[in-house]
């Protein structure tokens, strides 16, 4: 097993380039396609993502905790798999047409027919691509990442300008998934098979019906979500809305790719040798929380000049909803790690539940809040935070073999990090009236001094960012220090 640091490292190299690249790629992107335009591909990856549900059965966490994978193991999985592909691509054939009919839009229709091809492609590509994390190559992994997405988002962006309108977003789908394909059978070919094979179903399909439920209902409630405010607010909002939740997503999304995927491998394995989780929880609490909440809030304070100075004035109605968005994300780092903790500690059936009584009350409540106005359906993310918060905590510290006091300096120490990066920026656009406007050398500065003052924070406090900061720099300077081999004679 390769060790976490250097797996992290991989996976922050990779996924730091690629975040500067997709984020700059998607400001381009909404400064050519319309709010309507990005409501088209809202839509139609809503309707995807819920008939993608019932593709999800946790295969690809199953290969990974699988003590061994013998032949006919794998031949079971690869024709599970495939059979769900088939049926989901189907199924987004099928919803094409309905999808186009009840939102009245040809071009939801002519673009989820074009997305049906992605899970066929998904077939071939999720066997090898699941035995190269399981063995926790994530240097491979973070070639592919960079290969894929990097070719994606340019074609994007490329078709994007050259008046393709909403279907560049589904071409570069395309050319993300036939990339890692590609990438992933000649890097992971060892794990390629076409073996069909049911010999041992029963245990693969037991895991996966219960991750397949999870998915149903946490994904069909996000999904039905979006179905639901563009039908109240129509698909402009809905764009203006999925845009804010891009901004703040970027960041999460990439953080998980980075630390979650690296971690589930390392608790996986901890599991297996019968170790508690409590240190590393612990330690990767204090982490999350350290970077993420002062990241958040000020992404809330500062939602005016982002808006504005990224997007521009044609979306200056996503800069309300982003700065509640932006707490909810704050609140949901609690939690953050809650899926991976269930699924290794196998207390799916108890997620089940609770996800049962939580999802109903959260789309109610997002219900209420698009009937209401934009910043409401926002608003109500928060209210779905703190409900998921008070409902998972108490099960999250009984598997780690954690309790609430071991939290109280933890959650004091990044509320004083959070303070010390937010202030500058808050006291700048204090300065300004709050203005979105705010010239944006000044946004800079304020950003930087905050930053400064979080680095202090971090050194006086003996935060383990900082160790891992410092230790990053000593490696780079041995690195740069040490003798090049001589030349050969």
């Amino acid at each position: 097993m390769v060790s976490v640091r250097r797996s992290l490292a991989w996976m922050a190299a990779a996924q730091g380039s690629l975040f500067v690249l997709q984020f700059v790629v998607s400001i381009l992107v909404a400064r050519v396609l319309s709010p309507y335009e990005m409501g088209i591909f809202a839509v139609a990856l809503s309707i995807v993502g819920v008939l993608s549900i019932f593709r999800s059965f946790g295969l690809g966490a199953y290969v990974i905790r699988a003590k061994e994978l013998p032949a006919p193991l794998r031949a079971t999985v690869f024709t599970i798999n495939a059979l769900l592909s088939l049926v989901v691509a189907l199924a987004i054939a099928g919803f094409s047409v309905l999808g186009g009919a009840v939102l009245e839009e040809p071009g939801v229709r002519h673009l989820l027919l074009f997305m049906a091809i992605l899970p066929l492609i998904g077939i071939f590509d999720f066997l090898p691509a699941a035995g190269i994390e399981r063995r926790g190559d994530f240097r491979t992994v973070a070639i592919v990442n960079i290969l894929r997405y990097s070719t994606a988002n340019i074609s994007t962006l490329a078709m994007a300008y050259a008046g393709f309108s909403y279907m560049s977003l589904g071409y570069g789908q395309l050319i993300s998934a036939i990339v890692a394909l590609v990438m992933n059978n000649i890097l992971g070919r060892q794990w390629i098979t076409l073996r069909l094979g049911l010999q041992q179903w029963r245990e693969v399909t037991r895991f996966g019906t219960q991750m397949l439920t999870l998915s149903a209902i946490s994904g069909l409630q996000g999904r039905l979500a979006d179905l639901l405010l563009a039908r109240f607010l129509g698909l402009a909002a809905l764009g203006v809305f999925s845009r804010a939740t891009s901004l703040t997503g970027v960041l999460w999304d990439n953080l998980h790719i980075v630390v979650l995927r690296v971690l589930f491998v390392d608790f996986a394995e901890q599991r297996r040798q019968g170790r508690s989780l409590r240190h590393s929880y612990l330690r990767l609490t204090r982490m999350l929380t350290g970077f993420l909440w002062p990241a958040f809030i000020g992404m809330a304070v500062l939602s005016g000049p982002i808006v504005i100075q990224l997007l521009g004035d044609p979306w200056a109605e996503a800069i309300l909803p982003l700065s509640i968005l932006a707490v909810s994300a704050a609140l949901f780092v609690l939690i953050m790690v809650s899926h991976d903790v269930f699924v290794i500690c196998n207390q799916t059936g108890l997620r089940t539940r609770l996800e049962l009584i939580r999802a109903p009350v959260s789309l109610a409540l997002f219900a209420m809040g698009c009937w209401i106005s934009l910043p409401a359906a926002a608003a109500m993310k928060v209210v779905e935070a703190i409900i998921m918060v008070l409902m998972y905590r108490p099960h999250l510290e009984r598997m780690t073999d954690t309790r609430w006091a071991d939290y109280l300096p933890i959650y004091g120490q990044s509320a004083l990090l959070t303070t010390a990066a937010v202030l500058p920026a808050a006291a700048v656009m204090t300065a300004h009236g709050w203005s979105a406007h705010i010239p944006f050398p000044l946004v800079l500065a304020g950003v930087g001094t905050g930053i400064m003052a979080w680095c202090v924070v971090l050194w006086a406090t003996r935060h383990p960012l900082f160790d891992e900061m410092r230790r990053f720099v000593s490696q780079l300077r041995s690195a740069r220090a040490a003798p090049s081999a001589p030349p050969a004679r």
